[in-house]
């Protein structure tokens, strides 16, 4: 039995600002935020309003920034070459290394619990913290590394893109043989559902390779507009992933019926403009998206709820781990904190 939500709306609860473009956001479980900026700035703010800012503006855009699972850590890396390593404590911020990386760009980084893998040209690297020890180094001197991910919920394998393939390694043994699963376009992104069953990998072709755990053949999902700019997975026991084009959602859930495949439904409204980030709620009930023109807008079961406007142009946004609170980013700099606030009626 669940409530029927029929309203949504936004309720404007603290905001923070930088000097750049917002790039990243990262949310820990315990509520705290922390913020990237095109111009390498990295900001922790707290619920309480409490802030502390990690990196100045130095002209190198921070592109990857994460907590790890217990919040106690917080990694970030971007155009320098450089990942930074902080310790968290309650609200608070200590840089304990850094890594560097030869001037390298990085692009992708990704927890599993203390564990950090990290990718550089030509490898991707697994270090445990906070003692930084290198656990394994993985080569991979066939194309550029296009992405890494590790699969839920277990984490015990990671997923790597390169050059119309991908590349799964048991960290059971890292010197193992991948997985490799083939696919007809060079890859942009990925993202697996949160039961590690699906992996979706869209490509500059405008196309998205489905791959199901255990069969190498994908579903081939194609006939976007545009290039696909994010991907998300909701967290319901139904599998639904999101995917965001142009000024379009399309959501795509699997037929019941054998041998139809994935279906797709389009979400629009006529206030959008092209979306720059989707993300599902953590309840996997709500989605919300935000757009170059300032709309925010949040959707529920296909339908729009509300929408809210700023301003200027938005660039990323993030949930809370009660589903009920948003952070969004700002083309300008800005950050805003959002109280979702639903309407229902009846059960379900």
């Amino acid at each position: 039995m669940s409530r029927i939500i029929t309203d949504c709306s936004l309720k404007l609860q603290s905001t923070r600002q930088l000097e750049e473009y917002i790039t990243q956001l990262a949310i820990s479980d315990s509520g705290l935020m922390a913020a990237a900026s095109a111009g390498g700035e990295v900001l922790l703010w707290s619920s309480d309003n409490d802030s502390q800012l990690l990196l100045k503006e130095n002209g190198q855009s921070i592109d990857v920034l994460q907590f790890s699972a217990g919040g106690n850590l917080l990694a970030a890396g971007g155009q320098s070459g450089i990942i930074y390593i902080w310790q968290i404590k309650s609200t608070k911020g200590e840089l304990i290394t850094t890594i560097e990386c030869h001037n390298n760009w990085i692009e992708h980084l990704q927890w599993n619990g203390n564990l950090l893998a990290f990718s550089s040209k030509g490898y991707i690297q697994l270090r445990e913290f906070p003692s930084n020890e290198i656990v394994a180094t993985v080569e991979h001197r066939d194309s550029n590394i296009l992405g890494i991910a590790w699969r839920p919920p277990l984490s015990k394998e990671l997923s790597l893109l390169g050059d119309k393939i991908v590349k799964i390694y048991d960290s059971a043994d890292w010197d193992d043989d991948p997985i490799n699963l083939e696919i007809e376009a060079v890859p942009v992104g990925s993202a697996w559902s949160s039961d590690g069953k699906y992996l979706a990998v869209n490509c500059l072709d405008k196309s998205v390779s489905l791959f199901e755990w255990g069969n190498p053949d994908p579903w081939l999902l194609h006939g976007f507009l545009g290039k696909i700019r994010q991907m998300d997975w909701s967290a319901h026991l139904e599998p639904i992933l999101a995917m965001a084009t142009i000024d379009q959602i399309v959501i795509w859930k699997r037929s019941k019926k054998a041998g139809e495949g994935w279906l797709p439904s389009m979400l629009q409204a006529q206030e959008q403009d092209n979306i720059e980030a989707i993300a599902f709620a953590p309840n996997g009930e709500l989605l919300g998206s935000v757009s170059q023109n300032g709309t925010i807008s949040i959707w529920y079961k296909n339908r729009l709820l509300g929408q809210t406007h700023v301003d200027q142009g938005l660039s990323c946004l993030a949930w809370f781990a009660d589903s009920k609170v948003m952070l969004t980013g700002g083309q300008d700099g800005s950050l805003n904190i959002w109280k979702v606030i639903q309407s229902g009626k009846g059960f379900a």
